[in-house]
């Protein structure tokens, strides 16, 4: 018969033998990575171009830009093969030592197209009354897409077969896939080009934006733990 104390002790070492079971450590365990990368084209220019203006009060300011906005946006609609979308609406205080002198209102709008000499044109236009903020290619999800499956492809092949070459020499018949991380190499936008084509107010006339569309490198990265077989 198993005395109270001891019955005590014995529920309290168990959990504890539980816990010592479960951090066990695991061996014959390999992390490796591989990767796939490809050239791709970059096929669709975004700019963003903004309207701003200041006032004595922030009513004068606040229909200026919402005028100038206005004729943007019935001039860029106009192209059904450009995208438009409105960015930030902001008002902002003038100070002048500490004491608010005027206003200043500004809203930006975002345009994008597929066909790169078209949107240049727009953006020429645009640029008699708004001004640039940012312009440049980068690739579309589409184009993006069409590349991803290969690339996946591509570097899970080169994954399996460096596991398959490490457990071979390390004497091991076969191993199996514990860990896998896949990161589609998702491209950020390529740098834009910031204040290349500032419109100055008096300027009326705008040479349509000419740019290289060029190329990016797309990569997918696979990394992971395998755990080789004991034999």
């Amino acid at each position: 018969m198993i005395r109270p104390p001891i019955l005590a002790a014995l529920l309290c070492l168990t959990p504890a033998l539980s816990l010592a079971h479960d951090a066990t450590p695991q061996y014959n365990r390999v992390s490796l990575s591989e990767s796939a990368e490809t050239e791709v084209d970059n096929d669709l220019l975004v700019a963003v171009l903004f309207a701003q203006a200041e006032g004595r009060d922030a009513k004068t300011p606040a229909n200026q830009v919402n005028q100038l906005m206005t004729w943007a946006l019935d001039l860029a609609k106009g192209q059904k093969d450009v995208k438009v979308q409105t960015l930030g609406y902001r008002t902002h205080a003038v100070y002048n030592k500490n004491k608010i002198r005027g206003w200043r209102v500004n809203q930006s709008v975002r345009l994008e197209s597929t066909d790169g000499r078209l949107l240049g044109d727009l953006v020429a236009q645009l640029q008699d009354r708004l001004q640039m903020q940012s312009i440049a290619y980068q690739v579309s999800d589409e184009q993006r897409r069409k590349h991803l499956d290969d690339l996946t492809e591509q570097a899970l092949g080169r994954f399996q077969q460096r596991a398959r070459h490490i457990a071979k020499s390390l004497g091991r018949s076969d191993y199996r896939v514990v860990r896998l991380n896949i990161n589609d190499g998702h491209q950020r936008p390529a740098p834009m080009a910031r204040g290349m084509m500032m419109a100055d107010s008096a300027e009326r006339s705008v040479a349509p934006a000419r740019l290289e569309a060029g190329t990016q490198k797309m990569n997918v990265a696979v990394n992971g733990e395998i755990e080789l077989s004991e034999n």
